[in-house]
């Protein structure tokens, strides 16, 4: 474990809330998962990067179950491939996020379903989506949802009691997709002292690393892991100087974790870390000067969100008294934006980061 210098841990406690307005969620449709003869079965953990539907809708909307509403999912299309716009999936994104691209390569159509819309005692033949919006990999965060323990404790039952098969399992690869939850809200406030800023983030990487054992251990074959992607680029964080620039020790907490991550993942078998900071910091966080990546090219506005609340401390999807008075605005072509909201990308901003990273994720998920 690196020890953080002094003056790098005071700046960066005073700014690692990593995402200052919270994680949410996403979830998956309820038909179209159906393999092909060759795919694996996929299982996926996490929080809003990855989650599909396991966040419940409520009425009136919240800024935990926006994602079920308007403006959500306005680029849809169904599994059978008809445009079906402006129908919210549960997803935090316009249409696909990670999972449903990793889904594909796979040889599925788009994530397995969300647990929390499968009856009981089942499992669809694709796999399943634990993760769940504004979960943390430690049961530290505001929000009271079930944390990677939690979920991969939900998978062991599943496992044990035969819902999930030996066969699902003999060609099975999981996904771990974790976006900073745990750095913000209580995570690291009150934490003045660089080493134990420290000891925090390596707690936050031990945990990732015994759930992943515990996968392993249960029968998954083949599990992905995120790194975490370059914080201080999010939406949330540029809003403050106009969308112009990157906040340095935002990135500097996220590349922290992640050379603990590296640390803790290097002796294991069959695991591969995703490098999403790298993938994402192509497209939006580029040297002065630089001309970017032919990938970052395509994005007009790689700092602002599509979906912008009128207020900071709003959210997109945000209504007034009135549900004709809206608290946010929508761009026109959303894919010119690599960031759909203030912490999540477009389908279009997904599809270039996973463009990225679909040769070395086949490459690994294939290997004997």
């Amino acid at each position: 474990m690196k020890l953080l210098p002094a003056v790098l841990g005071l700046a960066l406690l005073l700014l690692l809330v990593l995402n200052p307005n919270g994680a949410e969620a996403r979830p998956a449709p309820t038909s179209g998962h159906q393999k092909k003869a060759s795919s694996a079965t996929f299982f996926v953990f996490g929080d809003d990067f990855a989650d599909n539907g396991n966040l419940p809708l409520t009425g009136p909307v919240t800024k935990m179950s926006r994602q079920w509403a308007y403006p959500y999912g306005t680029n849809y299309v169904d599994a059978d491939g008809f445009p079906r716009p402006n129908t919210p999936s549960g997803r935090f994104s316009n249409y696909k996020i990670q999972s449903d691209f990793i889904a594909t390569m796979l040889g599925l159509k788009e994530a397995p379903p969300a647990h929390a819309h499968t009856a009981e005692k089942t499992c669809d033949p694709s796999g399943m989506t634990f993760a769940t919006g504004g979960a943390g990999v430690l049961d530290s965060t505001s929000h009271k949802v079930p944390v990677l323990a939690k979920q991969v404790d939900t998978f062991k039952k599943m496992v044990k009691d035969g819902t999930i098969r030996k066969n699902q399992l003999s060609r099975s690869v999981a996904l771990v997709a974790f976006s900073g939850n745990d750095y913000a809200g209580t995570g690291v406030i009150g934490l003045s002292n660089p080493n134990d800023i420290n000891a925090y983030i390596g707690k936050v990487t031990k945990e990732i690393a015994a759930n992943v054992d515990q996968l392993l251990k249960l029968g998954v074959t083949k599990v992905l892991v995120n790194n975490l992607h370059p914080i201080g680029c999010t939406p949330s964080h540029t809003r403050t100087n106009n969308y112009t620039t990157c906040d340095v020790f935002g990135n500097l907490g996220a590349s922290i974790h992640n050379d603990n991550l590296k640390q803790v993942m290097t002796s294991k078998k069959n695991v591969y870390i995703v490098d999403v900071y790298n993938a994402f910091a192509n497209i939006v966080d580029h040297a002065a000067g630089g001309k970017g990546s032919e990938l970052s090219k395509q994005f007009k506005r790689k700092l602002s969100p599509c979906c912008e609340s009128l207020d900071s401390n709003g959210y997109c999807g945000q209504q007034g008294e009135s549900s004709t008075e809206l608290l946010y605005t929508v761009c026109d072509n959303s894919n010119r934006f690599f960031y759909w909201d203030d912490m999540h990308p477009t389908h279009a901003g997904w599809e270039a980061v996973m463009k990225q990273l679909k040769k070395p994720l086949r490459e690994f998920v294939n290997q004997a």
